[in-house]
């Protein structure tokens, strides 16, 4: 099942994918607003009828998951992409706020103060529970579903400044998610899930799970060591080798972005400057 939220006469609906259409959910007959879904999804998904179609991936989407109560993203999860960066190969977490989502084909609207705007193509899993001082059993069963993330990074408020990450990270539209998640039938299809980032049609990056110091549980039950993370958040799992930083190769001004996990539709966001084109 892949779940999106799709806006029906001005407000987020929650939607099903399927064969490349957006159809309505139903729950009981009736439309359902993704915020509320996600605030308990297990007990509700397999309730979740498939109502009239009212569009494709080729058209806007918003944010699958609109209101987590928290997004957590963790850092050099790949040994590789903290040595490009020239950092500890010891992964280190940080928050960014939800405030910063955005969805399929939006625009990632980079303000005029911040020259070196980077892409980082991830896995995001998405809490179906609450876990608390999860053990790695309770972890897996703990994940939802997945689907592709951008961690956009100003780069000069987290290197040249040295601001706090979230600052870096949490601009408005700073973190692109979608196009939908895909809800898990079993753990193991996570385990072999590998994530690439294309600009403007060239692959700059590829990684799978299997180069991850930290698995997918494995972030789960750390993280659930130091607070309760409740359904509908949202964990950025890492970015592979290949980011534009090290190679002073930053986003520009109409660069079409994709990031595409496997299995999934990718997630298309072009990036707009004040003065540039910018997408509906």
């Amino acid at each position: 099942m892949r779940l999106a939220s799709v806006l029906v006469g001005g407000a987020p609906r929650l939607a099903l994918v399927e064969g490349g259409k957006v159809y309505l959910a139903l729950l009981n007959g009736s439309q359902v607003d993704p915020a509320e879904f996600f605030r308990d999804p297990g007990k509700l998904v397999g309730k979740l009828e498939r109502g009239e179609p009212v569009q494709g991936l080729d058209r806007p989407l918003e944010p699958p998951v609109p209101q987590p109560s928290k997004i957590i993203g963790i850092g050099k999860n790949y040994a590789a992409h903290a040595r490009e960066m020239g950092s500890a190969e010891r992964p280190v977490f940080f928050m960014k706020a939800p405030s910063a989502l955005t969805g399929h084909l939006h625009s990632i609207e980079v303000p005029e103060f911040i020259q070196k705007p980077d892409y980082e193509g991830e896995v995001v899993i998405v809490i179906g529970r609450a876990v608390k001082h999860a053990d790695r059993r309770e972890a897996q069963e703990a994940i939802l579903g997945y689907m592709a993330g951008n961690d956009v990074t100003a780069r000069e408020l987290q290197y040249d400044e040295r601001l706090p990450w979230c600052l870096s990270k949490s601009l408005d539209t700073f973190s692109p998610t979608g196009p939908y998640v895909k809800v898990l039938e079993d753990y193991s299809e996570l385990q072999g899930s590998c994530v690439e980032t294309y600009i403007n049609g060239e692959r700059v990056q590829h990684g799978c799970a299997d180069e991850m110091t930290y698995d997918f549980a494995d972030i789960v039950v750390e993280l659930s060591k130091y607070m309760k993370l409740y359904p509908g958040d949202l964990i950025f799992t890492g970015t592979p080798p290949g980011v534009g930083h090290p190679r002073g190769r930053y986003l520009k001004d109409g660069d079409r972005v994709e990031i595409v996990v496997k299995g999934l539709d990718p997630l298309v966001n072009v990036v707009a400057r004040p003065s540039g084109p910018r997408s509906s």
